[in-house]
């Protein structure tokens, strides 16, 4: 037997649309009567329904509009051997457009198309007004479109003319067909889909009258090959001997073209466009004038998510990284951008910044150096990200105090003891440390020892990387970390940082790195959006974001653990991310300190089973947490990756319950209980343990941690003892985590999924984009006013269920 690979792209739908198209074509061919539709004016060269794009896309197929440009503004004129002209404009955003032409003599036209949908599917709707330049007779217009782009080199577009067969001078308009498609023949190979498939484009079209013969159906066939970027050859062949030749020039954010059309060696009108427009081309026509470097500014704890809300533990604003990722690849790629500059306004979270490094290194290594801006000083986050650079610059007067590292453990027993609260606690693990302040005074040895392990792996991966980036001193860098306060100029002559100096300083130093001078041209790069040139990018890694505690239900949040993952969330999103078709591997995201063990269970037997059902891979990337019932959900995975500054483990159970009895004693309140069910009392909150209580408490606790051990014993290969012996909610950074054989490599979201595209059978060098699975946003009236009354006072006073079991990792174990 023979197996043939199917050609990227080529799916169910797309077999489904060109039999449509067929079908369509022979059907409106057939039509009896006595119409021929005429070819469509080029203004280019090559416009054909499957093709056109932009602002021009208006006048050949409205679902085109906004793909290339997300803001453009188009004008063209055409002139005619027999002396007519005709002259258009639209200006575009997004995917609405207004447009105008003007026919000399004869005719005005004005309207608005409106475009919508993905490359899979777009549809657009044009509504145009003529105004006869004679009689001032106003008649309605439209034209209907739709376009597909299934693959990288694929495109199919139908289009209806005078779709409602209005009148225009007293006749009513025939409706009108056209059927096209387009083909990009280098992009069939995935490896140059983004590089040479997109400089050879191929078109044809069929134009049809609803009431025409097969035989006066018309059709041209066109071309564009891209000689060099920015530089387009332009042609349409057209039956009855027609041709279009055209020259297009792309510059960075404009461009030209002109066209002369001839019919059978006689020529018949020449064309000129000009256009202006948001999205950036790459063109060899960008001159010295546009080089320029890009400014990236970060800026507060760094995370995959924007989390933010408040719990007991303290606030959970989170930045999302991913648009720092995001410009620094656009830098990288960018032939316009020179240098990067980048302005750290105090970041955090050191296993994100481990992720944003390699970045750096990738820029450095291609030529294009980065300057670091230290103006408010920072702390050991941000000399951790400014190492990756080529130079630091610190401003005079900036505050570089407090880069020690310190951990903190206050105990609350004795202060709710004090109001007559207690809390209930059993777990298991000696090292199982979350809630125990809140029923002990002080901190017990083996809690000691997990922090002292954190405080010494933190320090280390942070001195051993300045040592290594800047070439110091070890002895020296150490002082700096004592915790005094410092100044910019003592981190200077200690050689930390480079020169001290304000940001014209900081940036003349990155323009005499790049060859641009002491005054650079400067961009942001997130305002400077691409030229969409790929007809479609492939999404064959799904990547599913975990973020914050676990919960049962829906992804939320809550006063004690604050954002939370709701299981039912999560799980739908897995359900989909499997089940999308062209998705052929999933990574799983987690960044959650754990939290309910029965939702934690019930996240991972639905990646067992979506596995299972599947065949599909399953790729974990631990971001700066992922413990307790973080990891509980990721050792289902085939592969787990975690940073350095990863921690993860807590293989461990808590329970706790407040009691609220003496309050009540205090304060006058009497109880009668009334049970049925000798262990009923101790789910009570106005019932302090006893300790029968406790033991039952112990034993339950104790069978929660022996299936927990099992589940992490089958999923990593590992015996029972062997994981017992690293468990007893033990926190490991992501290093101590790999001795151990809890991870599987060391690494970031970006190798976790650069395993999934291997295992999914992605040629090396193949552009994809990653088919993103976030935690719900909030709604249009939580935005504005946040929840309302009720809800918010639900959220704010949610605990845990008394006695349900908890995955849960203290997040302040190790720093």
């Amino acid at each position: 037997m023979t197996l043939r690979r199917r050609a990227p792209g080529w799916t169910a739908r797309s077999r489904a649309w060109v039999a449509a198209l067929v079908l369509a074509a022979c059907g409106a061919a057939s039509a009896a009567g006595s119409e021929t539709p005429a070819q469509p004016l080029q203004l280019t060269g090559n416009e054909s329904a499957a093709y056109a794009e932009g602002a021009r896309a208006v006048f050949y197929n409205p679902a085109g509009l906004g793909l290339r440009y997300p803001l453009e503004v188009f004008g063209s004129g055409t002139s005619f051997e027999e002396g007519g002209r005709i002259h258009r404009w639209v200006v575009g955003l997004g995917g609405f457009a207004l447009q105008g032409e003007q026919v000399k003599g004869v005719s005005q036209r004005y309207g608005f198309t409106q475009a919508a949908g993905g490359t899979a599917l777009r549809w657009g709707l044009t509504c145009d007004w003529q105004v006869d330049a004679r009689t001032r007779e106003v008649a309605a217009d439209q034209r209907l479109g739709v376009l597909s782009r299934p693959a990288p080199w694929l495109a199919l577009g139908g289009v209806v003319d005078h779709p409602f067969q209005t009148a225009l001078a007293g006749k009513t308009q025939t409706r009108e067909y056209t059927l096209a498609l387009g083909l990009r023949p280098f992009a069939l190979s995935a490896a140059r889909a983004n590089g040479w498939g997109t400089r050879l484009t191929l078109t044809s079209d069929v134009l049809l009258a609803e009431a025409g013969r097969r035989d006066q159906a018309r059709v041209r066939f066109g071309g564009e090959l891209e000689a060099l970027p920015g530089v387009l050859l332009r042609a349409t062949v057209e039956d009855r001997r027609g041709l279009n030749l055209g020259v297009m020039l792309r510059g960075v954010n404009g461009g030209g073209a002109v066209q002369s059309a001839s019919t059978d060696g006689h020529h018949r009108y020449d064309s000129y466009a000009v256009s202006l427009h948001a999205g950036e081309e790459r063109t060899v026509l960008a001159g010295r004038a546009e080089r320029r470097v890009a400014v990236v500014r970060a800026a507060g704890a760094l995370g995959d998510d924007a989390l933010s809300g408040f719990s007991l533990l303290g606030g959970s604003d989170v930045t999302p990284v991913r648009p720092l990722h995001d410009q620094l690849q656009r830098a990288l790629e960018d032939p316009l951008t020179r240098g990067v500059f980048l302005d750290l306004r105090g970041v955090g979270n050191m296993a994100q910044i481990e992720e944003l490094r390699p970045r750096l290194a990738r820029l450095r290594a291609a030529g294009k150096p980065v300057v670091a801006f230290m103006e408010y000083g920072g702390g050991r986050a941000d000399l951790y990200l400014a190492g990756a650079c080529d130079r630091i610059v610190m401003a005079p007067e900036a505050d570089p105090s407090a880069l020690g590292l310190r951990g903190e453990r206050r105990y609350y027993r004795s202060l709710l003891a004090g109001w007559g609260i207690r809390v209930d606690r059993s777990s298991y693990g000696r090292y199982k440390s979350a809630y125990r302040n809140l029923s002990v005074d002080s901190t017990s040895d083996a809690d000691r020892e997990a922090i002292e392990r954190g405080l010494d792996v933190s320090q280390e991966l942070l001195v051993s990387a300045l040592v290594s980036d800047r070439g110091m001193d070890r002895a020296r860098l150490l002082t700096l970390l004592d915790g005094r306060p410092w100044r910019a100029e003592d981190l200077r002559r200690a050689g930390l940082i480079d020169s001290v100096g304000y940001r014209e300083d900081a940036l003349a130093v990155l323009g005499r790195l790049c060859g641009l001078g002491k005054r650079p041209r400067r961009v942001e790069l997130a305002r400077r959006p691409e030229a969409q040139r790929e007809w479609a990018v492939p999404a064959p890694v799904a990547v599913v974001y975990a973020s914050g505690g676990i919960e049962t239900g829906r992804s939320g949040g809550d006063l004690l653990m604050g954002p939370s993952m709701g299981s039912e969330t999560v799980i739908a999103q897995l359900e989909r991310a499997f089940t999308r078709p062209g998705v052929r591997a999933v990574v799983l995201r987690v960044e959650s300190p754990g939290g309910s063990a029965l939702a934690s269970d019930l996240i991972h037997h639905a990646t067992l089973r979506l596995k299972r059902e599947t065949k599909k891979p399953l790729i974990v990337s631990m971001g700066s947490v992922a413990g307790s019932g973080g990891y509980y959900i990721s050792i289902g995975a085939d592969r787990i990756y975690a940073d350095r500054f990863t921690r993860t483990g807590s293989i461990g159970v808590v329970t706790i319950k407040p009691s609220f009895e003496q309050f009540y004693a205090k304060h006058g309140v009497r109880q009668d209980d009334f049970e049925r069910g000798a262990w009923m009392r101790g789910w009570s909150p106005a019932r302090d343990w006893t300790s029968a209580d406790q033991a039952v408490a112990d034993s339950a606790t104790l069978r929660f941690y022996h299936g927990f051990v099992e589940r992490v014993a089958a999923g990593r290969g590992m015996t029972w003892d062997e994981v017992h012996a690293v468990a007893q909610g033990r926190v490991w950074m992501g290093g101590d985590a790999l001795e151990r054989r809890l991870v599987d490599r060391l690494g970031g979201l970006e190798d976790a999924v650069a395993e999934a595209r291997r295992r999914a059978g992605v040629p090396a060098g193949a552009k994809i984009r990653w088919l993103e699975y976030r935690r719900p946003g909030p709604g249009l009236l939580q935005r504005l006013i946040g929840r309302t009354v009720g809800e918010a006072w639900r959220d704010a006073t949610r605990m845990p269920e008394p006695g349900a079991m908890l995955y849960w990792t203290d997040e302040d174990e190790s720093p």
